[in-house]
Formats: C-alpha cells, sequence, structure tokens
C-alpha cells in the first residue's frame, strides 16, 4: 500500500512530526534520518511489527519532505504476508493507516491521483 499526502501549511516541524510518529506508530522503531537541505529537509522513518494474524513481520516507511513550509508525505506499508500468494490479511494496510491516521490529525490530506 501506497499513500501519498500534503500539507500546505504545517505548524509542526520535520523533528515534531518524527516525535508525533514514533509516539502513535506502535511497532519497533528501525531507522530515523533527518537531513537538512537548503530551505526544506527529509524526515525518513521505517518501523517494522510482527502480526499474529497472519505469522509475519510488516514494515512501514514514512517519508516526508518539507521545502518552504510545504510539507508532502510518502506512507509505504509493504510485508505482512504469507504463502506462496503472498497473503497480508490487511497487514500492511492497518500498519500504513497508522501513519495516514496520525499525519491527517495533524493537517495532511491524501492526494488522489
Amino acid at each position: 500500500m501506497i499513500v501519498k499526502m500534503e500539507c500546505p501549511h504545517s505548524q509542526e516541524s520535520l523533528s515534531e512530526l518524527a516525535e508525533i510518529l514514533k509516539r502513535e506508530v506502535s511497532a519497533e522503531l528501525i531507522c530515523e534520518e533527518l537531513k537538512s537541505l537548503g530551505s526544506g529537509g527529509v524526515l525518513l522513518l521505517a518501523f517494522e511489527k510482527y502480526y499474529f494474524r497472519n505469522g509475519s513481520y510488516a514494515s512501514l516507511t514514512v517519508m516526508i519532505t518539507e521545502d518552504c513550509g510545504y510539507q508532502s508525505a510518502s506512507i509505504i506499508g509493504s510485508g505482512g504476508g504469507e504463502g506462496i500468494l503472498n497473503v497480508s490479511w490487511g497487514a500492511n494496510q492497518s500498519f500504513a493507516n497508522m501513519a495516514l491516521n496520525t499525519l491527517q490529525d495533524y493537517g495532511f490530506r491524501q492526494i488522489y491521483r
């Protein structure tokens, strides 16, 4: 599952969003990178969670970029599948929705293309 979001006038900095997501996403944080680039920056968070319903791990990658106050986010939920058909029983979608719902609470809206 891949979700794109945007927030034209964010009130939170990338470091604040990192802390919010780390608090709200109930999973193990695997990677955190925050880079400044001129007038903007990039935040990358990667999480991992074990789902008992299908006996496998799912991963969640969140990348938020910022330029002149405009922020955009890419949320990628993957893995979580089992067996030959890689059936996830919705694990990757549930995982991605944790970040999506959190960012919506902070002014982000989903982009449909």
